[in-house]
């Protein structure tokens, strides 16, 4: 596409009075009354371009009611001798595919040499400069002992599960996720649509280092106030968690509750903080450690806890991976496999096992999954 005043159609049915933003790579560019979004593509580059718009009420004390991404591919005069097209960068090494149930996997050390021999360019600049020149790109600058001793809080999972986790790597955001694809034997796509759903790909919150204006905007008090009742650590005076609260130019006891690229939720994971606020790469490092052990079977104590007939299909879904990966599932047109990892995925979003039936964040997880809308659209 191309052109000066590209109209971006959008079907907003939100209740009451609202205006829509427009985001180019993660810049706001503009507010628009309903369905009148327009796009300027000559202020950016021939490529890809990822293109948000959100749905948010009315000032004063404006909230986001929906988000919709698309990534678009600007073509400004294609045909003319002084402009040369942008290529897609495309992934040429191997591409990190599933493992089931208790598989053997690779060190961080190799999966990271192997995606360094056949890196990616940057298609998430933003992360690399929050608008402050923090580079969210790069490992945390400490990983204290209490999240190795407690990890993780929520997902009841024994902390051993978590005993590698260090995010290390430091490159561009989609190495970041081939290279802990590789290592906890995930499908790389898998990571890349949760990413999109979860973030569009943000790990940037500049208020967190010192800029204004915050992009970690899911589940705004949700839970509200300090997490209670915990251990004492150099974090948790008293046993209390409140080191989300002021972030994002919150004040008093308001905060966001979810954080990183993958929104994983520290009021529960209170250990994961800082190092969720400051590192892509751990995040990522540790939301996909913990789907490995899901994936090996190693919440269903937790599920039990819940509800001993889901925990029981949980049960039945690791052994079906395990024994007959490529079966079919009770889902038609899903392998046993695919069963168990999309329910793991599901998880994330609910904190329940999965009952069969795709909900809203499932279903936008397989479109994105199949469409490949994600920056760059490397698969």
């Amino acid at each position: 596409m191309s052109g000066a005043a590209v109209s971006i159609k959008t079907r907003d049915t939100c209740s009451g009075l609202w205006f829509e933003s427009l985001k180019v790579d993660g810049i706001s560019s503009g507010a628009f009354t309903p369905n009148n979004v327009v796009f300027n593509s000559t202020t950016v580059s021939n490529g890809n371009h990822t293109i948000s718009v959100t749905s948010q009420s009315q000032n004063p004390g404006s909230i986001v009611l929906g988000t919709a991404t698309v990534v678009l591919n600007v073509q400004n005069n294609a045909n003319s001798a002084s402009q040369t097209p942008t290529a897609t960068p495309t992934a040429s090494g191997p591409h990190y595919s599933m493992l089931g149930p208790g598989a053997s996997l690779p060190s961080e050390l190799a999966c990271a040499a192997q995606v360094d021999s056949s890196p990616t360019e940057e298609n998430a600049p933003w992360n690399q400069d929050d608008g402050t020149g923090f580079n969210s790109n790069q490992p945390p600058s400490s990983i204290p002992s209490y999240f190795y001793q407690y990890a993780p809080g929520g997902s009841a999972m024994p902390s051993s599960d978590f005993a590698s986790v260090d995010g290390a790597y430091a490159g561009t955001t989609d190495d970041i996720f081939r290279v802990y694809a590789c290592k906890w034997g995930i499908e790389e796509d898998y990571i890349r649509a949760q990413a999109l759903i979860e973030s569009h790909w943000h790990q940037d919150c500049a208020a967190a280092h010192g800029g204004t204006g915050c992009d970690e905007g899911g589940d705004f008090n949700n839970p509200a106030g300090c997490t209670t009742g915990l251990p004492t650590t150099s974090i948790t005076p008293n046993g209390t968690f409140c080191g989300l609260q002021g972030f994002g130019g919150t004040t008093g006891s308001n905060q966001y509750a979810s954080w990183s690229i993958l929104k994983s939720k520290v009021y529960y994971d209170w250990m994961t903080w800082p190092m969720l606020g400051q590192s892509t790469p751990f995040a990522v490092d540790f939301r996909f450690a913990e789907m490995r052990g899901c994936v090996n079977g190693d919440q269903y104590a937790y599920y039990h806890s819940q509800n001993a007939a889901t925990a029981s299909d949980y049960r039945n879904a690791v052994t079906a991976a395990n024994n007959d990966p490529n079966g079919a599932s009770k889902v038609a047109g899903w392998t046993n496999l695919q069963y168990l990892a999309y329910a793991c995925i599901d998880t994330h979003f609910n904190g329940m096992w999965f009952n069969g039936i795709a909900d809203s964040y499932l279903n936008e997880f397989l479109t994105t999954l199949n469409n490949a809308s994600w920056p760059g659209g490397n698969r």
